[in-house]
This record gives C-alpha cells, sequence and structure tokens, in this order.
C-alpha cells in the first residue's frame, strides 16, 4: 500500500496526487491518502478509473507530471481494524 501524505485541500475537497504516484500506488495494491489524521483508501480497480487532467506541470527538478484530482472522502471505519460482534 502506498502512502501519501496530504497537508491541504483544493477548492476544500480535493486532494491532488501526481500521475506517476498513482502508477506507483496501482503496483504497490492501493493507496492511503492522510489529511488533518484523516484516512482515504483507494484500491487498485478505483486508481485504475482515475484520468489525470490535460494540463502537463513542469518539475522544479525533472521531467514532468500531470495532476488527478480526487474528492476527499475520509474512512468512517478503519479496514485494518477487525469488528467485535456478540
Amino acid at each position: 500500500m502506498y502512502k501519501r501524505l496530504v497537508t491541504k485541500l483544493w477548492q476544500g475537497k480535493y486532494v491532488s496526487i501526481r500521475d506517476y504516484e498513482r502508477d506507483k500506488a496501482i503496483k504497490m495494491g492501493g493507496i492511503i491518502i492522510t489529511h488533518n489524521n484523516e484516512k482515504m483508501q483507494l484500491n487498485v480497480e478505483e486508481l485504475k478509473e482515475l484520468k489525470p487532467s490535460s494540463s502537463v506541470v513542469q518539475s522544479k527538478y525533472k521531467g514532468t507530471y500531470k495532476l488527478i484530482n480526487i474528492p476527499f472522502k475520509p474512512l468512517t471505519h478503519d479496514p485494518m481494524q477487525g469488528d467485535l460482534y456478540e
């Protein structure tokens, strides 16, 4: 699972990841995005459906990338935590 910390939301509701981060997350089996101690998890199938924006951004150091904006929907239940049943 690829882990990504996001410090701010775009337009107050979207997290932005780069296209190469999505590709890396697909290879690693999914992504966990953290913002203000809230987590959002996407599996490989959900990641494959995400399409990057059409504009290309020049990297500060080398190369280029495209941004992918995802509506931030924090988990209400941690999938790694088991359920207790009576």
